[in-house]
């Protein structure tokens, strides 16, 4: 019986060795079929011209078995799909490299963060992958400093106190959103704050040449043009209100595909720089004299061109957000902001958050500020562009228009623009009209 056990337990110990010496495979590990040893990788880069190219090249070690090689990248953004691109690659020896001319597709902000991977196919067909390697998208033209506090990062290169003032304006405006309208930032923010817009629209493929900034809401990134003399007011007033726009479209993000209303996104922005200037005050009480408010449908789509009419778009807006919130508190617009973003459209989500549609709100807002009522047809027909301002359908960035104040030298008559720029892509340009008075063109200028 003991000699028994014994052989048993030797041919268990020749079985278990025997299973040690064999290949991986035939031990049942998770070797994908087809596979072998990775080719020996000397360097492994990307280079990058920015804003024009990014050059992947993988240098191998000599006699490499490589019959093709594919790129497999993608670039950290806010989407609802994670999309990976692959590209066949040009093989020259021992090195493999393939070449994303941006200008095809418009270039990623700074700060972007980009992966690859490369897979290499060897004669007989087995396919290998390097390791994935990642790095960060700079614009290397300047000597970036960077401030920041808690989720916002603010980077900028001329002037000692540009970045502490632009952050400080930045905290104070989230500070404003969290009260008043009880939204807070759901995710990291970067302002790249360049010294003039002409150094910003250099950083951007297909900008348009009057923009004094643009925001990718993909990558919750904002690039500004703000000379160090403009920082204290025009750029603290720029920052607020293009970090509302982010940090509202964060909250209101959705796969849907819902969108808000100009006068709700715009008002939104406005409300959140802080208390009504005397510019907005005085826009609404000349309304109220002269009975002269936009129809708050026509507000839905694009502003109007005219520069007066343009900054009472804007204040007009804000009037009608700041109603909502003093009468029906923040709850209530968060629930309007989070129903739109389901894909349900003004009137309805309207009604079903307050129990009126648009041109209800209208009314009781003519009446909450004192203006005479307007006749409003029984069958109301509803306004939409087919893109609104800073609320992309696309990936592109949207731009902002340059104020004479940080335009270096200032720019020639503007082509018309949008508040936060309806330049949202090349082929989806909307229209407010940038030649205003000194008192609009430092609304205009702020981005909306």
């Amino acid at each position: 019986m003991t000699r028994r056990y014994i052989l048993i337990a030797l041919l268990a110990l020749s079985l278990a060795f025997a299973l040690a010496s064999r290949p991986a495979a035939a031990q049942g590990q998770p070797v994908a079929q087809g596979q072998t040893a990775a080719p020996s990788v000397l360097s492994d880069d990307a280079v990058v011209s920015f804003p024009e190219t990014v050059t992947f090249r993988l240098q191998l070690e000599p006699q490499q078995d490589v019959a093709a090689a594919t790129l497999n990248y993608r670039v950290a953004r806010r989407s609802c799909v994670p999309v990976h691109t692959t590209a066949p690659a040009d093989i020259d020896g021992d090195v493999v490299e393939w070449t994303w001319i941006m200008s095809r597709s418009g270039n990623p902000p700074p700060g972007a963060e980009i992966w690859w991977q490369w897979s290499l196919e060897d004669a007989q067909g087995n396919v290998t992958h390097t390791a994935p390697q990642t790095m960060t998208l700079e614009d290397p033209r300047f000597e970036w400093q960077t401030v920041s506090h808690e989720r916002v990062h603010l980077h900028w290169y001329e002037g000692p106190d540009v970045g502490p003032t632009l952050l400080e304006a930045a905290v104070s405006g989230l500070q404003r959103l969290e009260q008043e309208m009880g939204i807070e930032l759901q995710d990291d923010v970067r302002f790249y704050i360049y010294g003039d817009a002409a150094d910003m629209r250099q950083a951007v493929l297909y900008v348009q040449d009057w923009a004094g900034g643009v925001a990718f809401t993909d990558y919750n990134t904002i690039l500004i043009g703000v000379a160090p003399q403009s920082a204290d007011g025009w750029g603290r007033e720029t920052v607020r209100h293009e970090l509302a726009h982010l940090v509202v479209g964060q909250f209101g993000w959705s796969c849907l595909g819902g969108d808000r209303p100009t006068w709700l996104e715009e008002g939104l922005a406005v409300y959140a720089e802080g208390p009504a200037g005397e510019g907005t005050r005085r826009d609404i009480e000349r309304a109220i004299e002269e009975n002269s408010f936009v129809p708050l449908r026509t507000l839905s789509g694009s502003f109007p061109s005219h520069d007066r009419q343009a900054g009472l778009a804007y204040s007009q807006s804000y009037s009608v957000v700041a109603f909502l919130l003093e009468q029906y508190g923040q709850e209530k617009l968060q629930e309007l902001i989070l129903t739109l973003a389901q894909g349900v459209d003004d009137d309805a989500a309207l009604e079903a958050v307050y129990g009126f549609n648009v041109d209800g709100l209208e009314m009781a807002w003519r009446q909450a500020i004192g203006a005479p009522p307007r006749p409003i047809p029984p069958t109301p027909t509803a306004i939409r562009a087919a893109a609104v301002p800073t609320v992309a359908p696309l990936s592109g960035p949207q731009s902002v228009p340059t104020p004479p104040s940080a335009a270096s030298p200032p720019p020639a008559t503007p082509k018309p623009t949008g508040a936060c720029a309806m330049g949202l892509t090349p082929l989806l340009l909307l229209g407010l009209g940038a030649v205003v008075s000194a008192d609009r063109r430092r609304r205009l200028g702020k981005g909306g």
